[in-house]
């Protein structure tokens, strides 16, 4: 089977375990959504069963008209929250008899409540409406009495009714009861005894205020004077029995949400788990066919990117692509040598060629600088001649007189003076070139004298940096002297140079070179500046790599500057930076990290 058709396989299996997560992930989603929905609309159902119940205790406690109008918004709100609650969980009939249940509950509370409700009407929210008005009537009316007819003893008889009456609404206890029917007894006798015709009459009121005080008490009692009483009682269980079935109602429905979400994700899983299963057989079939050719590639590749070899190969059998790719990157290997050994060809050629070019430009320099001395030495030669074949003549004709003798020897010593130090002049020259000549030939190493040799390479070059144009400046210490390669040191001064009148100059201004050195914990720093054209940004992090040049039409090869770099980091195992500030100029930077130096004194001892 071909690779593709291996791929494509696995392609498939891939969709569909993503489609399979993507159907699950819906349905997880769709579950939690619905969850999250029953979650808040069954809190918001206890929420207004909360709030029935807490009405209920509050009105209980308070009895305040506004509390008993505030009961049948509350119910509404209620019946609201039941039907969407009923709505989401219609498709579990056992949710909904447990709904049913709290529903029925709740009719029940609501109609004991009603009865309360009524029974507090009956009674009166205030000391002026209902039964506790108008016993109260009654009992300001016999105080009024009293008063009037100036019997104290049957106004302190009222006053004790009414204090039983009170202690028996405050504290529930029987015995008040019992202590308030003394005290209406004794009243009922003390007004027959003083009031003859007026006694029915009076009698009236205070059996009216019996009569109401009576039945207050009754509606009480009906009422539940605590929880487990009357219809305070009534209302208790009703609560006790909506709680209860609210949280079987809650623990049911959040058992069904956790098992549908358990089987939910159980039924993903096991799917989820063969698909990848089927996957890894798959890939165990895949790599048995292109893991070995593919590490095998791998290695080859990883060995040419590390050794540069271009000769390995990867040798791979069988007509799968691998296979083929295989096949493919040996002939690209092969052909990548070709070119390597081609290329490698022509830079030794053209690094030879440009070897040769700088060689020349040095000989051609010191050719024309040597030929002024030697010119002035001639002239010098030929008139001192000429002066001495005018003093044998002289001298032969008995012409000759001191003064034309004293002018004779005058000239002479000048000519004499010229001839030799253009002589010496010359012979500096030559010893000069014949130790860059030599350096060139034998490059061992050995020790010299950095500033000699780099003012000594410089002299090479006075045929074209003209003083107008050119300004040459040595910043190194004298008594530097360095154990390495002179002819190396001698090369990269000859490219360096030449790059400065090729590229650095500006025809309208002198360009200024300096070379300088110096010793920075046990570095040697040699710099070498100008402040000419410049390099352009683009180009400083290519600069050395070969065949870099911009001028190219002009003859430029671009590698001048990459023979400076192998130099420096091959053979003299430095480091080389080139910088090339924003106001101008050029400035080659070379760091000799392991080349050794040492400071000379005046007698040739180290310092």
């Amino acid at each position: 089977m071909q690779l593709r058709h291996s791929v494509l396989l696995f392609k498939g299996a891939a969709f569909i375990s993503t489609l399979v997560v993507c159907i699950v992930s819906w349905f997880l989603y769709t579950e939690v959504t619905n969850g999250i929905k029953l979650e808040r609309a069954l809190s918001d159902f206890e929420g207004s069963i909360n709030r029935l119940i807490e009405h209920q205790e509050r009105y209980v406690v308070e009895r305040e008209v506004h509390l008993a109008q505030a009961i049948a918004p509350l119910f509404l709100s209620y019946q609201d929250q039941f039907n969407h609650l009923l709505t989401l969980i219609l498709d579990e009939p056992e949710h909904v008899t447990q709904l049913s249940k709290i529903d029925e509950k709740i009719k029940k509370f609501r109609h004991v409540l009603g009865l309360f409700e009524q029974s507090q009407t009956k009674l009166g929210y205030n000391e002026t409406e209902g039964v506790y008005g108008e016993f109260r009537y009654h009992a300001h009316r016999l105080q009024s009495i009293a008063t009037q007819e100036s019997l104290p003893q049957l106004e302190i008889l009222i006053l004790e009714l009414r204090r039983a009456e009170k202690d028996y609404l405050l504290r529930f206890k029987p015995h008040y009861l019992t202590l308030h029917q003394q005290h209406f007894e004794r009243a009922t006798e003390l007004i027959e005894a003083s009031f003859a015709k007026q006694a029915g009459f009076y009698l009236q009121y205070l059996a009216k205020y019996q009569h109401g005080f009576l039945e207050y008490v009754s509606l009480i009692q009906q009422q539940g004077l605590t929880h487990k009483q009357g219809l305070r009682a009534k209302m208790y269980e009703n609560i006790q029995a909506v709680k209860t079935h609210s949280k079987i109602l809650n623990e049911s429905l959040s058992k069904m949400r956790h098992d549908n979400k358990l089987s939910l994700v159980f039924s993903a899983l096991i799917g989820i788990i063969l698909i990848s299963i089927g996957c890894l057989i798959l890939l165990n079939y895949l790599n048995n066919r292109v893991s070995k050719h593919i590490l095998k590639i791998n290695k080859v590749l990883q060995r040419v990117t590390k050794d540069e070899d271009f000769s390995l190969r990867a040798d791979l059998f069988g007509d799968d692509e691998i296979a083929q790719i295989g096949h493919q990157l040996d002939g690209l290997f092969a052909f990548i040598e070709t070119l390597l050994s081609r290329l490698s060809a022509a830079q030794t050629r053209l690094i030879e060629e440009a070897k040769i070019a700088s060689l020349g430009n040095m000989v051609s320099g010191f050719a024309h600088e040597l030929n002024t001395p030697l010119g002035i030495a001639i002239t010098s030669q030929s008139h001192l001649k000429e002066q001495v074949q005018v003093i044998k003549a002289d001298l032969e004709s008995g012409l000759l007189q001191k003064q034309a003798l004293t002018k004779l020897i005058t000239e002479a010593e000048s000519a004499l003076f010229l001839l030799e130090n253009n002589l010496l002049r010359t012979a500096s020259l030559i010893d000069d070139f014949k130790k860059v000549a030599v350096h060139q030939q034998y490059d061992n190493l050995d020790e010299f004298n950095l500033k000699t040799l780099v003012t000594g390479v410089f002299d090479c070059y006075q045929s074209e940096l003209f003083p107008e144009q050119y300004s040459v400046e040595v910043e190194i210490p004298d008594n530097l002297v360095l154990d390495s390669y002179p002819a190396t040191f001698c090369q990269i001064l000859s490219y360096c140079i030449n790059n400065s009148i090729s590229h650095a100059k500006v025809p309208s201004r002198p360009l200024t070179i300096l070379v300088s050195a110096m010793v920075v914990n046990d570095f040697v720093h040699v710099y070498f500046k100008d402040d000419g054209n410049g390099i352009d940004k683009e180009l400083i992090s290519v600069i050395f790599e070969p065949f870099i040049t911009t001028k190219r039409h002009d003859g430029g090869t671009g590698l001048g500057l990459s023979i400076v770099y192998n130099l420096v980091t091959q053979k003299l195992k430095g480091e080389v930076k080139m910088l090339s500030p924003d106001h101008g100029g050029a400035c080659l930077h070379i760091i000799l990290e392991n080349t050794k130096y040492r400071y000379t004194t005046d007698e040739g001892i180290a310092s």
